[in-house]
């Protein structure tokens, strides 16, 4: 195990390091005055502030840690919502094989896979303007975060006037949950046609395993077998998937987070764009920030390989 993590560790400060050198030479080479002086000798001093702090200025560092914080609630949500709605439609789907229903939720796995996640959000917001208000459906906003209620988002969002407190305590936890309701499902949905299929495939295979032979011949029912046997063994592979699949739902949490204004780090990038504020582009912030997001990826990509080992213990030999 500890071979696995100093490896891949080796390897993720490799990867920074080139991410990092090939970002700051493609953004500063877009602006002056960086475009005016020798680019990699400004990376080395940009890099050098890393340990100094120097380097963080650009970004307040209660602002980069807000960020952080709502794309991880964002993340942990939206991540809950695939799991569950993998399971249930790979379990019913497994049940049912070869079944109008299976084909039904098949066809219906294909379609959600096949929209971009950023049209997928486009498409619900617009859905939950027409069946709601400009504000949202029932409790659900269509965008914003507790406390901040932004205006045009999205196709014809409108404004939240005036826009309601965030609460404290029990209230601001609700609220939250509140507002990350839309963009948590828009996630689901992008990933759950994919990893459901996955799921299901493996369930299919595991039923026709002779260990699930033996638990019928011994008199089990139909429903204990799936359950208890056949989907224990299948979600090894399923959370190998879905873990390997980590930077894939990241990027898309980003999408999604600009779409729906969460003020997570996919909102904070692209603010710092000058089509999305009158200020010039700011170079060290989208540096900073691309390291940052290259981070997460990297370090939720070890403890996703960790967590697989640790389920499947055939693995740790072979790593």
């Amino acid at each position: 195990m500890a071979r696995i993590v100093v490896r891949r560790l080796g390897l993720g400060v490799v990867v920074l390091a080139g991410l990092s050198a090939a970002s700051f030479c493609f953004f500063a080479s877009q602006t002056e005055p960086y475009s005016e002086h020798p680019l990699l000798p400004q990376y080395w001093g940009w890099l050098k502030g890393l340990f100094s702090g120097a380097s963080f200025h650009p970004l307040p560092g209660h602002e980069l840690l807000d960020a952080l914080g709502h794309t991880a609630c964002l993340l942990a949500v939206g991540l809950l919502l695939v799991v569950v709605l993998s399971v249930a439609f790979a379990v019913t789907a497994a049940r049912w094989r070869g079944s109008g229903l299976d084909l039904l939720l098949r066809a219906m796995s294909y379609l959600t896979w096949a929209v971009p996640a950023f049209l997928l959000a486009l498409l619900i917001q617009d859905l939950t303007n027409t069946l709601g208000n400009a504000h949202g459906l029932g409790p659900f906003p269509i965008a914003g975060w507790p406390g901040s209620c932004p205006a045009g988002i999205g196709l014809d969002s409108g404004t939240i006037n005036p826009c309601p407190a965030a609460g404290t305590g029990a209230v601001y936890v609700l609220n939250v949950l509140r507002y990350l309701a839309l963009p948590a499902l828009t996630l689901a949905l992008a990933f759950v046609g994919l990893h459901g299929r996955y799921l299901r495939s493996a369930l299919v295979e595991t039923l026709d395993a002779p260990f699930v032979v033996t638990a019928r011949a011994k008199g089990l029912s139909e429903r204990r077998v799936l359950l208890r046997h056949a989907l224990r063994a299948s979600l090894v592979t399923f959370s190998a998937v879905l873990l390997a699949d980590f930077g894939a739902v990241l990027g898309t949490v980003l999408a999604v987070d600009w779409i729906y204004q969460v003020h997570g780090l996919g909102w904070l990038f692209v603010s710092q764009f000058p089509q999305a504020s009158d200020a010039p582009l700011n170079v060290d912030a989208l540096e900073l920030l691309v390291l940052v997001i290259a981070a997460v990826v990297i370090v939720f990509s070890l403890l996703g390989e960790l967590a697989v080992v640790t389920l499947d213990p055939r693995l740790r030999g072979e790593r």
